[in-house]
């Protein structure tokens, strides 16, 4: 009997028109997405009850609550990756007719999307389907290197079976999909290219929960509990001059940008309006090159500005279901 193996392993997507009831297997109408871990896992709580029998015995298992939740990792495909962002921030305003530029934001009322997904493994013909699935975050390390960037996205969700087949046998896929690597992404502070920096980290989460405390006579969640937007991260810097020690010491607010440009039909650009560094200083440690690191956090925008806006240049006319 052959073992399961992860490049057998196959991730299909659709978005979910409601809560609870999975998107039905059809050929042709999920997609297929690229990734390099899929770590959302089911898990069931187990206790012994505690009532007294005179003994020393435990009590009767009892099985507890449900749960679906885990993180994704999966590369910055500049087709792909538009799915992601659709699930995680709403669907985009899209404009062009190819080259299409798609821009998502941090809405103040954010819709939540779900979806259903099905991973199935063809090594040994097993299938699961996991359905309510709701992104709550994704977590983005840009550095100079040679490999090809990738993303994390923290998803819940409300449940998962075993299923008998896989839910589409013809799933669509990105064809054209280029990958940035890590060492052409450009870091921009108020409009202008700054040198020096080895590393930015940005980790955005929207506060949804799976919702296990309503009643709903269900060991599974109820719903998507929407929360609040929370934005922050990470920038390593050589110590070159008193910038960024001045910007943190003086609470001094910039806007900050990241792009990956492959070329006039391929990018991927999030802009932050207005964040704020932590103060910290510079700590000397050996005899190499000096380094400084500085924890930011966003500021509540300005009326009628963005909390962050990510552009997504691509060949993608839409992301709505497959079909």
């Amino acid at each position: 009997m052959p073992n399961a193996r992860g490049d057998q392993a196959k991730l299909l997507s659709r978005r979910q028109s409601a809560f609870g009831a999975a998107e039905s297997a059809a050929d042709g109408a999920y997609y297929a997405l690229p990734f390099y871990d899929y770590n959302v896992t089911p898990s069931g709580e187990l206790a012994n009850d505690e009532a007294i029998y005179g003994d020393a015995f435990p009590g009767d298992v009892v099985q507890g609550l449900r749960n679906l939740a885990g993180t994704m990792e999966v590369p910055m495909g500049m087709d792909s990756i538009g799915w992601h962002l659709a699930q995680l921030l709403g669907l985009p305003s899209t404009s062009g007719t190819g080259p299409y530029v798609h821009s998502f934001t941090a809405a103040a009322q954010p819709a939540i999307l779900l979806a259903t997904h099905g991973i199935t493994h063809n090594g040994v013909a097993q299938h699961f389907t996991q359905d309510s699935l709701a992104t709550t975050g994704m977590e983005i390390q840009a550095q100079k290197n040679g490999t090809r960037q990738r993303v994390s996205f923290n998803l819940t969700g409300r449940e998962e079976v075993r299923a008998g087949a896989t839910l589409d046998s013809t799933p669509v896929e990105y064809a054209v999909d280029p990958v940035p690597v890590g060492f052409q992404a450009a870091l921009s502070l108020d409009g202008s290219e700054v040198g020096g920096v080895t590393q930015v980290g940005l980790t955005l989460n929207s506060g949804r929960e799976a919702d296990q405390e309503a009643m709903n006579s269900a060991a599974t969640a109820a719903e998507i509990s929407p929360g609040v937007w929370d934005l922050n991260g990470t920038l390593n810097a050589r110590f070159r001059d008193a910038q960024f020690y001045d910007l943190a010491s003086n609470g001094t607010a910039f806007a900050l940008s990241l792009r990956w440009q492959l070329s006039a039909n391929y990018s991927l650009a999030i802009s932050v309006p207005s964040l704020m560094l932590e103060r910290n200083g510079v700590p000397v440690s050996g005899r190499g090159i000096i380094s400084q690191s500085f924890n930011w956090r966003v500021n509540r925008p300005a009326p009628g500005a963005e909390l962050m806006e990510i552009t997504l240049t691509n060949a993608t006319a839409t992301y709505a279901n497959a079909s």
